[in-house]
């Protein structure tokens, strides 16, 4: 087995999603030759569903999106207790998960003289996003979309810097079970208002534009509803509540709150509608259409490299309310569209987005970092030799 020590971010112990991009990528890992760490700042519901499928976890104090500003006390430390984990270990290479902890994974694997890869899982950043977090420095990149990748291929340009080796990794879904995902469409067709689903109601979603375009929604389809789920701050959650009532929808939205799991969810709605401002790959757009709904989403980011428009649903010029409002009621009022549209959605999930195929292709960048002699890491032993 090759050991390798991956660097995860947990802002929350009680934020967790089934999922994961890191957990489905442990799951489909445990029978090839790379055994896994992560290290993470502190425990919660990730680092539990990752024990459960085998994979260890380290607690490192003080591992979180790296700041200049307390760079002086807590990036050595950090570092100096990464380093120390990967001797230990006798891990062969270091991963970022995201680029927010690049610097530490970088001075872990330099000294130890390691390679190490970072994950991309922004795009539309600015170009000092990746000169903060030292995302040129990998001996390796994988961005989660093409829009997340030209993003940092703007900054490598930008700064006159060389290409390292870089690959597109999409993000892998796992399908629901079998009948799971068609049962509301089945059973309960005709019978229950029609749904407009959205997951994630962090400001970068901007979930009070989805108030105002069900708003307009309702205009032709009074009886439709809306069902917004995630958690939030309790004053984030007063706002959205207060919004609601303004454009008069008190009684027509759910707010779910955050869930464990989410296909009795999804089994509650007829459309995804996604409204973020900036995307990489919206891991809930292919949630959704794993579940067979169809997607109306703003054309942002990443965004039409999972929803393609006309085909599995619509995609919207940004802002454009009044667009997306008129695609939502389109397939609300079309049954047998929402329908093809929902189940062409889930056949692009299984052929472009599985979670063999995001673990083939880690693992096969992982051995071509291996392969390679000429990494970019050094060691204090080697620098005194």
């Amino acid at each position: 087995m090759v050991p390798l020590l991956v660097l995860q971010t947990l802002p929350k112990p009680s934020a967790f999603s089934p999922s994961n991009a890191l957990l489905t990528l442990a799951r489909e890992m445990r029978h090839s030759r790379f055994s896994m760490t992560v290290a993470v700042p502190r425990r919660g519901l990730l680092t539990e569903a990752l024990e459960k499928e085998g994979i260890s976890v380290a607690c490192v104090p003080g591992l979180r999106t790296y700041r200049r500003h307390d760079a002086l006390w807590r990036f050595p430390m950090v570092a100096l207790k990464l380093s120390a984990l990967v001797r230990r270990l006798s891990a062969k290479l270091v991963v970022s998960n995201h680029a927010e902890l690049g610097p530490f994974a970088d001075a872990a694997a330099r000294l130890n003289g390691l390679p190490w890869i970072c994950f991309l899982r922004q795009a539309d950043r600015p170009l000092h996003y990746y000169e903060k977090y030292r995302v040129a420095k990998a001996d390796a990149v994988a961005a989660v979309s093409g829009a997340a990748l030209r993003s940092y291929q703007s900054f490598l340009s930008a700064r006159d810097l060389p290409l390292n080796p870089m690959q597109v990794i999409p993000t892998g879904i796992a399908m629901p079970l079998p009948g799971e995902a068609d049962h509301r469409r089945s059973s309960t067709a005709g019978a229950s208002p029609p749904t407009v689903g959205t997951v994630g109601l962090r400001p970068v979603k901007r979930p009070e534009l989805l108030l105002d375009i069900l708003a307009r929604l309702r205009r032709n389809i009074p009886q439709v509803r809306g069902l917004l789920v995630g958690g939030a701050e309790q004053q984030d959650l007063d706002r959205l509540r207060s919004r609601a009532r303004e454009v008069g929808l008190d009684e027509a939205v759910v707010f779910a709150g955050q869930q464990a799991s989410m296909d009795r969810w999804y089994r509650e709605m007829d459309v995804y509608a996604h409204t973020s401002r900036s995307e990489a790959l919206p891991k809930a757009v292919l949630e959704a259409m794993s579940h067979a709904l169809p997607v109306v989403a703003f054309d942002v980011g990443g965004t039409g490299e999972a929803v393609t428009d006309g085909v599995t649903g619509f995609l919207c010029s940004e802002r454009d309310v009044e667009a997306h409002a008129a695609a939502l009621e389109r397939l609300l009022l079309d049954r047998a569209l929402s329908s093809r549209m929902g189940e062409a959605g889930a056949s692009r999930i299984r052929e472009f987005f599985s979670p063999a195929t995001m673990a083939g292709k880690v693992t096969s960048l992982f051995e071509e970092v291996l392969k390679s002699r000429h990494h970019r890491g050094w060691s204090w032993r080697s620098s005194k030799a």
